[in-house]
């Protein structure tokens, strides 16, 4: 094939290029990923080569050079690309747990709270969290939970609490793996501390998540720090994960544990398999 033949081949090769470019930079959502785009695209391109090809080849030539693109191209696209196929999926989680400070001997608030709490993982490395949520509780009377703060949006003040809190909270790494944890300044008796938040992940690792430091292990650690530190607590904590299934969220895994007398230190929590919070 002679240059000027190779050069003739290469101009309706970007004729036919040029219409795929322009639906590709005018077009709302990716090429590939809109089916109706796509075939507006290479019909475009198959006219465009077709009407520059005629000049070279002649009708029949530029028709079947034009055809012979579209068919090279819908065959790269099913061999490599393949449009049809979208991202995959993610399965949701919906993560929550709870700290509570239930009562002592003196029912006096304790202060510079620390609490590293269960974080959702995979082979203990952290899974992402979207759309997190934290509230101050208070537990009333009838031992009903009632919101106080959320997200540092004043709800309404209970019990001894006439101000709001100091948070902060975050992912840590431990010996055990991923925690979250959560700094405050001071919690009174009968006030908890609650998180909410969801987390996905994809359909191949949906059954690798878990709230464990390992698969095997049927416990989670724990840990609570306070001020003054002499000081003994009766406290709780639960956590739960739950996955989407249809519109509802099933249970997965739920810890939990209460501990009298508690003095500054970590706990275990233990599988609970009974109704979930």
């Amino acid at each position: 094939m002679g240059r000027l033949e190779v050069l003739k081949a290469l101009i309706v090769v970007a004729a036919f290029l040029a219409p795929i470019a322009v639906a590709a930079g005018v077009s709302e959502e990716p090429v590939l990923e809109s089916p109706r785009t796509l075939a507006v695209a290479l019909g475009a391109a198959w006219v465009v080569a077709a009407l520059v090809g005629y000049g070279f080849y002649g009708g029949k030539r530029c028709i079947g050079a034009a055809t012979l693109l579209v068919v090279t191209a819908v065959v790269v696209l099913v061999a490599y690309a393949r449009p049809w196929v979208g991202e995959e999926e993610n399965v949701m989680f919906w993560y929550a747990a709870n700290f509570s400070y239930e009562n002592s001997e003196d029912n006096l608030p304790i202060e510079n709270v620390w609490l590293l709490l269960p974080y959702p993982n995979i082979d203990n490395e952290p899974a992402d969290m979207w759309e997190f949520v934290w509230e101050l509780r208070y537990n009333d009377e009838n031992n009903v939970l009632q919101t106080q703060i959320r997200n540092g949006v004043m709800i309404r003040l209970l019990g001894n609490r006439t101000t709001s809190i100091i948070i902060q909270y975050g992912r840590t790494d431990t010996k055990y793996g991923p925690k979250l944890a959560i700094q405050v300044d001071k919690l009174y008796a009968r006030e908890s501390i609650g998180i909410s938040t969801y987390v996905p992940t994809s359909s191949e690792n949906a059954d690798l998540l878990t709230l464990r430091e390992s698969r095997e292990n049927q416990m989670v650690s724990v840990s609570c720090l306070f001020f003054p530190s002499s000081k003994r607590i009766d406290i709780s904590f639960k956590s739960l994960l739950s996955r989407k299934i249809n519109d509802n969220f099933k249970k997965i895994e739920e810890f939990g544990r209460r501990i009298e007398n508690a003095d500054p230190s970590a706990y275990w929590l233990y599988r609970i398999e009974n109704n979930s919070i």
